[in-house]
């Protein structure tokens, strides 16, 4: 019994192994489909630093800069200790290599010290040419929006085009028409008025044309003449 136990229990292990690998696979693939969004960032990082090179340039100057600044400051600082160094020793011992040594220390000072200002210096134009850079690509961006304002109120207006040409072309009809109508009434108006100036010439001439039958109609025959017959000459 026992060692069917075993058996029984051999057999169980691989399954449960196999169950708890399973998950470990899918975390894996939920992983790696959480990573896809940040290729897009990347990619929309890189696009910025490409629309903006003179302000990414001059960051870059500005760091190269003030690393400077801290290389002159570290430099200065050494400098300072080594003449501290210099001046304790030669607090104690007077001799003339003490003495060089001091003089070396504080002419390695006041280098440091000239290194350190002039560090300061370009700090302070980089980052000068840095707020000009950031300036001139608000003006670049806000340019870059103007255009595409314009390109919007382009493409507004060439949608509205064809209405705009439709009320235009009704608009015009409309007022064509009115116009025509009008004068086509006067045409008609004027022509009119001269067919019945014509209508009064014809109907006067009808109208003495009846006249002149009328008058043949009622007027009387003339009489007839009588004319004699000679007498026949009698015969001898």
């Amino acid at each position: 019994m026992a060692a069917a136990k075993k058996k029984t229990t051999a057999k169980r292990s691989p399954k449960k192994a196999a169950t708890k690998k399973s998950p470990a696979k899918k975390t894996a693939k939920k992983t790696t489909a959480k990573k896809a969004p940040a290729k897009k960032t990347t990619a929309k990082k890189a696009a910025v630093a490409t629309e903006n090179k003179a302000v990414t340039s001059a960051m870059k100057a500005v760091d190269k800069a003030e690393a400077g600044l801290k290389k002159a400051e570290d430099a200065l600082t050494k400098a300072n200790a080594k003449k501290a160094t210099v001046a304790k020793k030669a607090a104690t011992s007077k001799t003339a290599a003490v003495k060089k040594q001091l003089e070396t220390a504080r002419n390695g000072v006041s280098k440091a010290k000239e290194a350190v200002a002039k560090a300061k210096d370009s700090v302070k134009t980089a980052k000068f040419d840095l707020k000009v850079a950031q300036i001139e690509a608000t003006v670049e961006e806000n340019a870059a929006k103007s255009a595409e304002k314009v390109a919007d109120y382009a493409s507004t207006l060439e949608a509205k085009r064809g209405d705009d040409l439709a009320k235009a072309l009704a608009a015009f009809e409309a007022k064509w028409q009115a116009a025509r109508e009008k004068a086509d009434a006067k045409k008609v108006k004027a022509f009119e008025k001269k067919e019945a100036a014509k209508g009064k010439v014809f109907a006067k001439k009808v109208k003495t044309k009846i006249s002149t039958l009328k008058k043949k109609q009622t007027a009387k025959p003339a009489a007839k003449k009588t004319t004699r017959k000679k007498a026949a000459p009698k015969k001898k």
